[in-house]
Formats: C-alpha cells, sequence, structure tokens
C-alpha cells in the first residue's frame, strides 16, 4: 500500500509520535513533503501495534486512500515505481543515520 501512483502518507494515531515524527521529518528534507503529509488522518489496528504494546517503537507507512486495496482491480499496473522509489530512499536515509 506504498505503491499508489497519487502517494500521501498520513500520520497515523497509534504509531509512536518520536517515530512518526522523525520518519516524516527525514521524507521533508529529502523533498517528499507532499507524500509525507505532516496530518494525522488515521488510526488503525494493525501488525503495528503488538510491537508498541511490547515498547518497541513502531509507524504505519500506509497509503489509505489507494482506490484499487482489497479489489480485484489491485494488480501491478496500478503500482508506481516512483512512489516505490520514494518510500525507498526515505527508509535507506532515515535508517543510514538511525540505525545503530
Amino acid at each position: 500500500m506504498i505503491g499508489d501512483a497519487n502517494l500521501e502518507i498520513y500520520k497515523e494515531n497509534y504509531s509512536t509520535i518520536s517515530l512518526v515524527d522523525s520518519i516524516w521529518y527525514e521524507a521533508e528534507k529529502m523533498g517528499y513533503k507532499s507524500n509525507f503529509i505532516h496530518d494525522n488522518k488515521y488510526s488503525i489496528i494493525d501488525d503495528h501495534l503488538p510491537f508498541i504494546d511490547k515498547g518497541i517503537p513502531a509507524c504505519l507507512i500506509i497509503d489509505l486512500d489507494y482506490p484499487y486495496w482489497h479489489t480485484t482491480e489491485d494488480t501491478f499496473d496500478k503500482v508506481s515505481d516512483k512512489s516505490l522509489e520514494v518510500i525507498g530512499n526515505v527508509l535507506i536515509s532515515w535508517l543510514s543515520t538511525h540505525a545503530k
């Protein structure tokens, strides 16, 4: 859910705020502010919550406005290589400065 050609990832309410802010700041520094929106939009119960429950910072990086999600129209022709590149670039950059 990060391959939407109209990539807009909003902050998710249950995610670890400090982690989210750090990743979103990295995206902004890299010129991807239009892809990583600084507004909270969703409260999602997903696979990041067990990590948070155990005290491990976690966040969702998902474009939940992807119109083909969980439909038969969710096919490879809908996936944007540019969007995948944006996500990959941000995470590689963030990891290179924050991973210990």
